[in-house]
């Protein structure tokens, strides 16, 4: 060995080289590593101290690399974790939005096979798939749902005044942004919540439950006809005391229409009764005879309506 590297060697095991020297002391521990130079190849006086410390250096690149392919592996571990996580967040909150336009309907199939009719001017917002633990839909308006029964499963249908809450059963949901709010029951049994205080009703076939929002109290109306409030499946439309401005807003909806109010509402104008047919002029004549009003086309899609005071 030349004595330039002993003298270098030498004051590398002592701790006395300087950054040059540590730098051709580098070059030569890297040699020994690629090329199997042993202790034989250096001085026997330096050699101990010497292969201590080469050993000692060769024994931190070897877990230098250990530690880089420990750490490769699990940032790949942890890459597929957050990639799994991240479909999984993003499978649960793709939803789905569907609406029916003011003069259609719309039938919409959800991810369990349960199956919602939606009345004109009513939308729903689903998941594209429905969680572990429930299944939940938003609506707005009004709409008839075909529940398919899975017991550990609640089926929850989040409105603007209540929840609805069922296992599997028929049934109808109205609450239209204007207008009276209920759930009736075809068949089955459903429990209606209010969003805001909490109380709740369980209504089973031919109850209806309907929301007052002035007290925020439920009105439980029993023995019903349930299949009534299912006439606009059929194309018909059905009254059940309804007041004047509420019937107007149903029309609207039905018969994409703008219809007007010329006078104030009076308590007395309400409506009761089933309408058939899809001549909207036909159906003014008839509540035209129910109650005493006036109205007149002044467009093709406006329609102008006068009450007049109730007779005592």
């Amino acid at each position: 060995m030349q004595k330039q590297y002993k003298h270098l060697f030498k004051r590398y095991s002592e701790e006395k080289s300087s950054e040059k020297e540590k730098k051709i002391i580098d070059t030569y521990f890297n040699k020994i590593q690629y090329n199997g130079i042993t202790e034989q190849n250096i001085d026997n006086v330096l050699g101990d101290r010497i292969l201590l410390k080469i050993e000692e250096r060769l024994e931190r690149k070897k877990k230098t690399y250990y530690y880089r392919i420990s750490a490769s592996v699990a940032a790949v571990i942890l890459l597929g974790t957050l990639l799994f996580t991240f479909n999984s967040i993003f499978k649960t909150n793709h939803f789905i939005t569907v609406a029916a336009q003011f003069g259609e309907q719309k039938n919409v199939r959800l991810p369990d096979s349960s199956v919602v009719y939606l009345n004109s001017g009513s939308s729903i917002v689903y998941p594209e798939h429905f969680g572990e633990d429930s299944r939940e839909i938003t609506l707005k308006g009004e709409a008839y749902f075909e529940v398919v029964h899975k017991e550990k499963h609640p089926f929850i249908i989040s409105s603007a005044h209540f929840k609805t809450q069922v296992l599997g059963t028929r049934f109808i949901v109205t609450n239209y942004e204007k207008g009276l709010a209920s759930v009736t029951v075809v068949s089955g049994k459903v429990k209606v919540t209010d969003q805001h205080s909490s109380k709740s009703e369980i209504i089973t076939k031919n109850q209806r439950v309907s929301y007052d929002d002035v007290s925020g109290a439920f009105i439980r109306s029993n023995n019903i006809e349930s299949s009534n409030y299912l006439a606009w499946r059929e194309g018909r439309i059905f009254f059940d005391h309804a007041q004047i401005d509420q019937v107007l807003l149903t029309l609207q909806r039905k018969y994409n229409l703008v219809l007007k109010l010329d006078s104030k509402p009076y308590q007395c104008n309400t409506i009761s009764g089933n309408f058939s047919g899809n001549d909207i002029e036909k159906i003014l004549s008839s509540i035209r005879f129910i109650n005493d009003m006036e109205y007149s086309t002044i467009k093709n899609d406006t329609i102008k309506i006068k009450l007049k005071p109730c007779k005592n």
